[in-house]
């Protein structure tokens, strides 16, 4: 059996997460930052129960400290920013 060691490319899905997202791929599948419409309302309100889960999961102070990014270059430009931003605030 071959093993798959490019994980930084592409992961495996947790079949957990697969069932949970499905749905918003298949039915609601509408953009969270258009909420003039209910596809979008119906969207938004999906991301905002995953920020709250995901802050309670890590336990952080408020569901507002959860960002979502586009992709892992947004993701490590947010890191690096924030801790450039914390050292020059120290």
């Amino acid at each position: 059996m071959p093993a798959y060691l490019d994980h930084h490319a592409t992961t495996p899905l947790d079949p957990r997460v697969l069932d949970a997202t499905l749905p918003y791929m298949r039915e609601a599948y509408g953009n969270a930052s258009s909420t003039d419409n209910s596809y979008g309302s119906e969207a938004m309100v999906a991301v905002e129960l995953a920020r709250r889960e995901l802050a309670r999961l890590v336990n952080a102070k408020s569901p507002s400290e959860i960002l979502f990014t586009g992709g892992a270059t947004e993701s490590d430009n947010l890191a690096i920013i924030g801790t450039m931003r914390g050292a020059a605030e120290s």
